[in-house]
Formats: structure tokens, C-alpha cells, sequence
């Protein structure tokens, strides 16, 4: 609880003048009990705590707090980290204007601007400038997860852009960060949303490492349709891993896990097509061209209907590649089911490899989840997976959730004091 305690003080000092002017408080509590065994047979059971609220102004809605947080216990063997660990995942303060579109966020947040998908400590802004423009602007210091200290870093970035709501939006971007006042990160990047008429839609992005002089990616999605039921869209996306993967904190993104020299470029598309209103027809393509490991062709079709309280779905594909883990054929099928207060939900994938790997040719994975709703605010979920694959001889997991919604109003204490008075006369 090291971090939770000062934020939940900080908390409280905030949303007493919040409540003194009124303010309307939202939030969500979820609650995770998970079991599973670990590749040396340890048996863990993690408790978790997520807790998620907003309070904000009731007279003009612009000025509001936000926070998250979450706390583990294991009710085990130890997991990692202690026996116990949390983290607080944003808690800021945000200022908006009716007038330009204006935003200001100050304290921990998380930023969504062109090249940058970063929770940092600092101050966020943007705002709608004349002739269709806008621009907005972050800086501070990055929430990181890495072995170091956060002494010396420090992130800044920006997007401008213009556009014509419901027509077209062109951005560039930049981001810029320092790991102990040297350059970690230096990237550069551009967006576009494109819809000329209603029946054609282009979206995607291109992002530049300025460090390595080199493109991180390239990602571009074309919706065309629908026409008489029939709906197309297309895909392409260039990522390379040295350059996109050049700092990370995840460790199956770390080198040797992944070749630092690969680049895969991908390309393909699905043609939807709307049996009903309730069922849809899908068939899909897409080529993988890996410059180490060689090309994959991935297609199929899938099929799913989607009731008021019914749903079920399937797809059949095959990856046809140049080595044995991109060589197989995948089946799914789901279902899923609402009676009443509570619903149910099955779900299965099988993978048969060509060629066996690690003395493995049929991988599996089966889940199964049931809710059941105690109240319109209060829902209890359950959940069961088993999975076995080239990796894993055999692996099962489960986990229990508990979700509560609350929300709470505080009336201005001015227009409480002016109704007692009028009761007394």
C-alpha cells in the first residue's frame, strides 16, 4: 500500500471542495481471486484489487478527479514482488472548456496523441485552434517499470494537426525521452482518417525512430462498403523489431525472445457480408512476410450470429508457412447464452500442426465463463481455462471476479442552506 496511502489522503483533501460545490462521484470496484501452477509446480492465488473513480463538478462538468489503483495480496505461495505489492495507475486532475475544445490534465495520466501511448507524471493540454487545426502537448516524467531509478528522466511530446469533422484528420507527432539525461527514445510520427463519402474510410499510421534513423511502423486499415450487405476491408502493416521493440519492459518483447533482425510485413483483407441483421458471414485473408523466417498465408472464414440473449459463432483457418509453428490448421467455435440475471459463455480453439513441435502436433485451448448479475450495480463472474500447446504440457487456470458500480451525489451546501431556510418560513 506504500503508493495507495498518500494518493487516498490526497484524495480526500481533493473531493472536500469538490463536495462543497457539488460534484457527482462514479466509479467501479473489481475484485480477482486467480489460481494457477506455475513451470515449477508452484500452486499461486493472487487476490486482487482494482479500484477506479471519478468525481467531478455537477454545475459545468469541467473540473474532475480521476484515479485507479490496484493491490495484490496471494493467498499462497508468493508470487512476485513480495507477498503483497500494488500501483497506482493514474490520479489526476482534469480542467475542460466548452469553448476550443480545451483540456488540461494534471498528475499521473495516460497520453493517447500520434506516436505517444505513454502514462507519465507531469501535465497534459490541447486544445481546437482556428481553420480547422489543433494541437496538444505533454510533458513530465515517465511511469516506468524498469530497474533504474527515474532520476535524470524526463518525456515531452506534441500533435498537430488538421482537419474537417466527418471528412478527413491529418496529424504529425513527436515524442522525445531521456533515461538519466540520455536519449532513450526519439520518435516521430504521422496519422491520417480519411472518409471522402460515406462508403469509403482510411485510417492508419506511420511511426519513425529518429535515434536509429530508421521506420518503427507502418499500419493502415481501408473500409469499403457496405454495399448491398457486402462490406470489404483491407489491411497492411510493416513493423520493424529492432527499431518497435528498442525499449520495452515486457519480457516476451525482449531480446533473444525475439530476432532483433526480423521485419514482418503484412498484407490481406475480409469480405463481411450480413446474412441477416443477426448473422455474418465472413471470409479473410493474410500474408506474412517475415524476412527471417520466410512467408505465411493465414485464411479462412468464420461465421456468427448474434441474438438479443443467443450467441454462437465458428471459423475455420490454415497458416501455410516456411516453418513448422507457422504450418497448421485452427478451428474455434463459441457460444454464449443470457437466462435472466445471468449468462453463460464457452469457448474452444484447436490448433493441429503439420509437424510435431516439442513431440506436440495437437495444441488446445477450452474456457468457460458464467455471471450472474446480485444487483444492477453488483456482478459476480467465473471463469476456467485449460490450455495445452507445444510450451505447456498441460495448463489450467481460474479466476473469480466481483464487480461493484457505485455512484454518489453531493448537493451544493448554498442551495441545501437556501432549502432548509425556506422549509423553516
Amino acid at each position: 500500500m506504500k503508493l495507495l496511502r498518500p494518493c487516498i489522503i490526497v484524495l480526500l483533501s481533493l473531493l472536500f471542495p469538490l463536495a462543497a460545490s457539488a460534484a457527482d462521484i462514479t466509479g467501479r470496484s473489481r475484485t480477482y481471486v486467480l489460481t494457477r501452477e506455475t513451470l515449477d509446480s508452484k500452486h499461486l492465488m493472487p487476490a486482487y484489487e482494482y479500484l477506479d473513480f471519478r468525481a467531478e463538478s455537477s454545475e459545468a462538468g469541467t473540473v474532475s478527479f480521476n484515479f485507479g489503483g490496484w493491490y495484490r495480496y496471494d493467498l499462497q505461495e508468493e508470487s512476485f514482488n513480495g507477498r503483497s505489492n500494488d500501483d497506482l495507475q493514474y490520479a489526476y486532475l482534469s480542467f475542460r472548456r466548452k469553448t476550443g475544445n480545451a483540456l488540461l490534465n494534471i498528475g499521473r495520466f495516460r497520453v493517447h496523441e500520434g506516436v505517444a501511448s505513454e502514462l507519465v507524471d507531469g501535465a497534459y493540454g490541447r486544445t481546437d485552434l482556428m481553420g480547422g487545426f489543433s494541437v496538444a502537448a505533454y510533458g513530465g516524467s515517465p511511469v516506468e517499470t524498469m530497474i533504474d531509478t527515474r532520476r535524470g528522466d524526463s518525456i515531452y511530446g506534441g500533435r498537430f494537426s488538421h482537419g474537417i469533422p466527418g471528412i478527413y484528420s491529418l496529424g504529425i507527432s513527436y515524442l522525445d525521452e531521456k533515461n538519466n539525461n540520455t536519449a532513450l527514445r526519439r520518435e516521430e510520427g504521422a496519422d491520417i482518417w480519411l472518409r471522402p463519402f460515406s462508403k469509403l474510410e482510411l485510417q492508419g499510421s506511420s511511426s519513425y525512430n529518429a535515434i536509429s534513423r530508421h521506420w518503427m511502423l507502418h499500419s493502415y486499415y481501408l473500409t469499403i462498403g457496405p454495399f448491398a450487405n457486402f462490406r470489404l476491408i483491407g489491411e497492411a502493416s510493416q513493423v520493424n523489431y529492432k527499431d518497435y521493440f528498442a525499449v520495452t519492459t515486457l519480457s516476451a518483447f525482449t531480446f533473444p525472445n525475439i530476432d532483433p533482425d526480423e521485419t514482418v510485413t503484412t498484407g490481406g483483407g475480409s469480405l463481411e457480408y450480413a446474412v441477416t441483421s443477426s448473422l455474418t458471414a465472413i471470409i479473410d485473408y493474410k500474408l506474412f512476410n517475415y524476412k527471417i523466417a520466410g512467408n505465411a498465408d493465414y485464411y479462412g472464414g468464420k461465421i456468427a450470429y448474434a441474438g438479443s440473449s443467443f450467441g454462437v459463432g465458428g471459423s475455420v483457418h490454415r497458416m501455410n508457412g516456411e516453418t513448422d509453428r507457422l504450418r497448421y490448421d485452427e478451428q474455434s467455435l463459441y457460444i454464449s447464452k443470457t437466462i435472466s440475471k445471468a449468462d453463460i459463455s464457452l469457448q474452444g480453439i484447436h490448433v493441429g500442426y503439420v509437424q510435431e513441435i516439442n513431440g506436440v502436433k495437437n495444441a488446445y485451448n477450452v474456457s468457460a465463463a458464467g455471471g450472474y448479475s446480485l444487483t444492477p450495480k453488483a456482478r459476480l463472474v467465473a471463469d476456467v481455462e485449460y490450455s495445452q500447446n507445444p510450451d505447456f504440457n498441460s495448463d489450467v487456470r481460474g479466476m473469480l471476479t466481483f464487480v461493484y458500480r457505485f455512484d454518489a451525489k453531493f448537493e451544493q451546501q448554498q442551495t441545501q442552506t437556501k432549502k432548509a431556510g425556506s422549509k423553516k418560513s
